[in-house]
């Protein structure tokens, strides 16, 4: 039952959120941050309330539906880019790699790991790529200082709703996170941050 929810849930975010983009022909920039939101929020939340093994089982899943998609380009609001991504893909698979390390054991560093890399992330790709104007290139890839900036400012956010108490800490999290989201590219940070996010996060605090 839980494992049939969390499918159905996921799966109506995703497919009501393409139904909007065509309907209204939303920007596939707003479309796709959205359910990187959207999908990452639900998976942060679930453990909660299924246990590892079915949160893993529907990553896997979703693995597996979004590689299809992108191949036969079956989600115009995650796969119309123009850049060159695989953060669709990457995402699933940042779940289920932070889900070994971390669950049931550590569920808050799992969360943040999460967390950081479903929203933060989401939110300074957003900003990046519509007000971003002075940019820097990684790897061939350009980024932008406005985007790495609301990187920062919501991993700080985030960092201090996890853990309330002002120190070193407060600062290194969010500016290490930063420097790793701006080194890995073409999404390559949605597998990546979820899991040093975590790993920061019980090494450090």
């Amino acid at each position: 039952m839980t494992l049939t929810l969390l499918i159905f849930i996921s799966t109506s975010f995703i497919i009501g959120i393409e139904f909007l983009k065509r309907k209204f022909s939303l920007s596939v920039d707003y479309t796709r941050r959205v359910i990187h939101m959207g999908t990452a929020t639900v998976a942060g939340i679930a453990p909660l309330f299924v246990t590892k093994e079915i949160l893993i089982s529907v990553s896997v899943i979703f693995f597996v539906v979004l590689f299809v998609g992108r191949r036969y380009h079956l989600f115009s609001a995650i796969h119309s880019i123009k850049r060159h991504s695989y953060g669709e893909i990457y995402l699933p698979l940042g779940v289920i790699f932070a889900a070994l390390f971390f669950l049931p054991q550590n569920l808050i560093a799992f969360q943040f790991g999460i967390f950081i890399m479903g929203i933060s992330d989401a939110i300074g790709g957003l900003i990046g790529e519509k007000f971003g104007t002075h940019t820097f290139t990684v790897f061939e890839n350009k980024k932008t200082i406005e985007g790495s900036v609301s990187f920062f400012i919501c991993s700080l956010i985030i960092t201090a709703i996890f853990y309330p108490v002002f120190g070193y800490t407060l600062l290194l999290l969010p500016l290490v996170l930063t420097f790793v989201e701006a080194i890995f590219v073409h999404g390559l940070d949605n597998l990546v941050l979820p899991i040093v996010a975590a790993f920061l996060f019980h090494f450090f605090i």
